[in-house]
């Protein structure tokens, strides 16, 4: 658990766009704890990678937006907002039944994560302007209406699930290279 002067070291550190120590030292200390509630609850290393992904950027997000709660506890930040992006991928998958671990941070934070997701939303929106229609048209069926593949082919008029899925793939890419393009986004990814 990180205490109060790490996490305010770490919200000024975001605040000042000098965050390069500041991932790296969330790798080591709060991905851990998502990899090992992602993989008990049917998830692999790579997915708990990906959903620790997003909730830095929402952390980063929150924090530069002025919206982030310095009272709350960014390790628990993190992991609640991992949480809730892996019980939304699971419910969506029908893949889990029981969670573990599901009351190791309390749910005093609902409301703050609600609101991290808004506001990543509103940034994921902004980057979505930029990779062009088809892309934006498909990620949005997939991130905001959280349609199959199969229905986003039958959506996008696509030949079938596998060409959904390799155009999501490529979209996906697309949209990392945006990312990769902002400096700042950029350095909130790295290892």
């Amino acid at each position: 658990m990180m205490n109060k002067k790490n996490d305010i070291e770490i919200i000024n550190a975001i605040r000042s766009g000098k965050d390069g120590a500041v991932l790296n030292h969330l790798y080591k200390v709060a991905l851990p704890n998502i990899i090992r509630f992602i993989t008990r609850n049917n998830g692999d290393k790579d997915e708990a990678k990906d959903i620790f992904q997003d909730c830095v950027i929402a952390l980063y997000n929150t924090i530069k937006l002025e919206k982030y709660d310095e009272s709350k506890d960014v390790e628990g930040f993190l992991y609640h907002v991992a949480r809730n992006l892996w019980i939304n991928r699971i419910k969506k998958k029908n893949k889990l039944t029981t969670f573990q671990d599901i009351d190791n941070h309390t749910d005093e934070d609902t409301p703050l994560a609600y609101m991290v997701n808004e506001e990543k939303q509103i940034a994921i929106q902004g980057l979505m302007e930029k990779i062009g229609t088809p892309c934006k048209e498909l990620l949005k069926f997939v991130m905001y209406d959280k349609l199959t593949m199969k229905e986003v082919a039958i959506k996008m008029g696509y030949a079938g699930e596998t060409v959904a899925k390799s155009t999501h793939y490529h979209c996906k890419q697309k949209l990392a290279a945006f990312i990769y393009a902002n400096k700042n986004l950029l350095s909130l990814l790295k290892e």
